[in-house]
């Protein structure tokens, strides 16, 4: 009863005792406003607009939704925020008393001075409960527990961190095969057209009318857009492809929405939001500021290392002669103590044990910072790339334009007899070029929007909370 009582009272005095250093968040600089701002329109942040809401096109939506219920990665990351929550009950468990159910059997040859009995051979049998308890006097355990929690806490920002780039990889994967399918298809208008030149010029050369010259260059040109036509086909089997595996599918074709030509009105891009709002809104930077809470506990419990250590231990059982007799009515035994145990010499373990605590919490905090940094990096780059590829556009636009233009001149001042087939030639390379660079323009558009979504850590919601 007197060890019971001062149990209780170590319990009451020191349960609320845990050493180790107190945690401040490690210091940022946080610009005051983004680097290319000004290229959002309006002031609700893109961050908190639905993806449903972002990525209208109806296809598009299915495939997101088949990636959040089949992709390897999310499901590989689901698993492992369930171990990091086992690993709470793990580091919970030593808080407890622990028991185990024990047997033994031991037989000695006695010292014949100790033990003049002619017996000197003796057999003993035991049974019974075994329990200790370390009473966590300052925080050890608690501080394990403690990072256990952060741990399982950065597993699940992680995983949410996975969510957001599924989203935008289904999304920047789909654009970019709905640019090249654009881009086969101009191919595939002007193959049509330089056929019929060819056609035409063969016929005029049979007439007398065309030059040898003019019918190969005709037939060159047919032949050269001929071939970008197979490529741009394997481009859009392997883009496809890897759409498959994003959504734990085998290779094999997408259904495809709206071309990427009737999605090139870009939706308002609403506003980034204050960069401070991002270091709460970011998976990474939650996760990477979890993980240095961790790191803060373990030093803590590293420094418990230092200081005395009580156990308490007790035994339950019986003992005797033959193992019939454990359970005998006078052989019943029981034992009840503690000890306490401060460290003298381990070899430097606990010191050095320490000082990699140290070295690991470092290390998280350089990790955050530097995590901080980069989310900032990717949002004034997406922002960058937002403004000017609409100004790239604007200009292709009117390039396209112009070349079309000058390529139906060129066709008529041809058929009139006013200049050679190579300005005919030279136009029609111009228009095509544009028409094809103009659709790669409106695809790296539609991927910088995805690009700032997952930047700014849009993506997440879930589609149930949608109003």
């Amino acid at each position: 009863m007197r060890i019971a009582t001062v149990f209780l009272v170590l319990t009451v005095l020191f349960s609320g005792c845990a050493i180790g250093p107190r945690y401040h968040t490690p210091e940022t600089q946080v610009p005051s406003e983004y680097r290319e701002a000004e290229s959002v329109e309006s002031a609700e942040c893109m961050a908190d607009v639905p993806w449903w809401q972002v990525f209208g096109d109806s296809s598009l939506q299915s495939l997101i939704r088949e990636s959040l219920r089949s992709n390897f990665d999310l499901r590989a990351a689901a698993a492992r925020v369930d171990e990091a929550r086992a690993m709470i009950g793990v580091a919970r468990a030593d808080l407890l008393p622990q028991s185990d159910l024990v047997a033994g059997a031991r037989r000695d040859r006695n010292s014949k001075v100790l033990y003049p009995s002619p017996e000197r051979l003796t057999s003993t049998y035991s049974g019974g409960f075994n329990t200790s308890w370390e009473i966590d006097l300052w925080g050890r355990l608690r501080q394990q527990v403690r990072s256990a929690k952060m741990e399982a806490l950065a597993a699940e920002e992680s995983r949410r961190g996975v969510v957001i780039t599924l989203v935008a990889d289904v999304a920047q994967s789909y654009f970019t095969l709905r640019e090249l399918d654009l881009r086969l298809s101009i191919a595939t208008d002007t193959l049509a057209t330089r056929k019929a030149t060819y056609e035409l010029f063969r016929e005029r050369q049979k007439g007398g009318v065309a030059s040898d010259l003019e019918v190969a260059q005709a037939e060159a040109d047919m032949h050269e857009t001929e071939a970008a036509i197979p490529e741009f086909r394997r481009l859009i089997s392997i883009q496809e492809n890897r759409i498959c595996f994003l959504l734990a599918r085998n290779p094999g074709p997408i259904d495809r929405g709206l071309s990427i030509e009737n999605q090139a009105s870009l939706p308002p891009v609403p506003a980034a939001g204050l960069p401070s709002d991002l270091l709460r809104r970011r998976p990474d930077v939650i996760a990477s500021e979890y993980l240095v809470k961790s790191a803060n506990a373990i030093v803590g419990s590293r420094m418990a290392e230092f200081l005395p250590k009580l156990d308490l231990v007790n035994f339950i059982g019986g003992e005797g002669r033959r193992p019939s007799d454990i359970w005998g009515d006078k052989t019943d035994a029981w034992t009840i103590g503690g000890e306490t145990k401060l460290p003298l010499f381990h070899g430097g373990r606990n010191i050095f044990s320490y000082r990699s605590a140290q070295a690991q919490w470092r290390q998280a905090v350089e990790q955050y910072q530097k995590t901080v940094v980069n989310a900032f990096t990717d949002v004034a780059n997406a922002l960058t790339d937002i403004k000017r590829l609409a100004e790239v556009r604007a200009a292709q636009e009117l390039q396209v334009k112009s070349d079309r233009y000058a390529a139906k001149l060129a066709k008529t001042r041809y058929e009139g007899g006013y200049s050679s087939y190579l300005e005919v030639l030279d136009a029609e390379r111009r228009r095509y070029a544009a028409e094809d660079l103009l659709a790669k323009t409106i695809g790296n558009q539609f991927v910088s929007l995805s690009n700032l979504y997952r930047a700014l850590g849009g993506g997440w919601q879930a589609e149930e909370v949608r109003k």
